[in-house]
């Protein structure tokens, strides 16, 4: 039995994605992703590991923001 391989067709939508690494939020709030662990590591910002892959939620960015917000 063959495995069958999937290619990449070309970039994803930002809106398609479910999930965003680590530069990707720091490019979404234009700050460092030094400043991204710094916020995982606080608990302020919430993330998921895949296969030791740091992954963080839309929602989570969503949620983030609205506190963000907040603080202003």
């Amino acid at each position: 039995m063959t495995r069958q391989r999937f290619r990449f067709h070309g970039p994803i939508s930002a809106s398609l994605k479910r999930y965003l690494r680590v530069d990707e939020v720091a490019d979404y709030f234009a700050i460092s992703t030094r400043t991204v662990y710094r916020l995982l590591d606080e608990g302020d910002l919430q993330a998921t590991r895949i296969r030791g892959c740091v992954r963080v939620l839309v929602e989570e960015l969503k949620r983030f923001e609205v506190l963000l917000r907040m603080d202003e």
